[in-house]
């Protein structure tokens, strides 16, 4: 029998080369796929924001990049245009503005996979809203959302309800097939995030930016069809409602344009028992009324510019969570060779 010749140093070197160089070829095309879903991403978030400061009636402020604070700065009350509006009009248009946020290699590279998140798939938070429904908004002294008369806010709902039913809901909203208004609901998946206060520096505060208050989740749950396992990561801005009777009016015509419909508000306070809502809105001119059981109501024909969630306390909308920025996770497995 003939035994198989020894591959000379020669051959080996060979072969190390080709792989190395094989392995650098997939690394620069998954940059290269970074680059570009990053590019995607600023030219879509500059379409939203446009949108959105359009619809609030007020200007976009360029160069809110680095909204971090910092050292104060001489106020120059003539640079560049304002932003005019209720707060939470402002608020908005700060936020659309700013540039999508650098990111950690963890969210960055591992996502929403188990070795950031355990084998935690939503399970404790589902049961927690069946039971009990969704959270109040209290105002709270401590946490990134602390301060007097700032909301205390509870991130391991907020990640749950943007980053497995939500998704979950924008997805079964599309489907065509399913001809009743009554849907079930799941929101199960593997999600991880957290809560970041957003400062803007006194000369911006003289245009009129506000500070702001970002939700950051990585999920692997999707909002389209067919349903992809891909991980991504969203931004998401949390902004109280006024409400006073003008302001509230002002910024509930900049979310909903034609209102909410009679028999949307009918299903928002149809249970007594639970005296906490949401509405989601699912895109496509869907929303749907949520009380955090097993089924949602969906609505057709109501306009509005961006996707997200609002919070309905004592028939009023209090807060307004809404989706800056949908990013893909970089997919390790795309820089190996093949």
């Amino acid at each position: 029998m003939k035994l198989p010749g020894i591959p000379s140093r020669d051959d080996l070197s060979a072969q190390a080369r080709g792989l190395a160089g094989q392995a650098a070829s997939g690394a620069a095309k998954a940059a290269d796929t970074v680059s570009r879903a990053a590019a995607d991403t600023s030219r879509a978030a500059a379409r939203t924001a446009a949108q959105t400061s359009q619809r609030l009636g007020v200007d976009r402020l360029p160069g809110l990049s680095r909204l971090a604070p910092k050292a104060p700065t001489p106020v120059d009350a003539d640079a560049g245009p304002r932003i005019a509006g209720t707060p939470f009009a402002r608020t908005l248009a700060t936020a659309f503005a700013a540039r999508p946020h650098t990111r950690s290699a963890g969210s960055l590279l591992l996502g929403a996979e188990f070795l950031r998140t355990g084998l935690r798939l939503g399970g404790r938070e589902r049961k927690q809203l069946k039971s009990h429904g969704f959270a109040p908004e209290t105002a709270g002294t401590t946490g990134v959302s602390g301060g007097p008369g700032v909301p205390d806010l509870d991130v391991a709902e907020l990640i749950h309800v943007h980053g497995r039913r939500l998704p979950n809901l924008m997805r079964n909203a599309s489907h065509r097939v399913i001809k009743r208004d009554v849907r079930a609901v799941t929101d199960h998946g593997s999600a991880t995030g957290s809560l970041h206060r957003i400062g803007v520096s006194e000369q911006e505060q003289a245009r009129g930016a506000m500070g702001w208050t970002r939700l950051c989740v990585d999920t692997d749950q999707t909002d389209r069809l067919p349903v992809l396992s891909e991980d991504h990561h969203l931004d998401v801005v949390i902004a109280s409602v006024g409400q006073e009777p003008g302001e509230y009016a002002a910024d509930m015509a900049s979310l909903l344009p034609q209102g909410i419909p009679a028999e949307a508000w009918q299903a928002l306070t149809a249970d007594p028992p639970r005296p906490v809502m949401r509405l989601h809105l699912l895109g496509q001119d869907r929303i749907g009324v949520d009380a955090g059981g097993d089924t949602y109501t969906l609505f057709r024909n109501v306009p509005h510019t961006v996707r997200g969630s609002l919070l309905v306390m004592g028939n009023r909308v209090r807060r307004a969570e809404l989706w800056l920025a949908d990013r893909a996770n970089i997919d390790i497995l795309e820089w190996l060779p093949v």
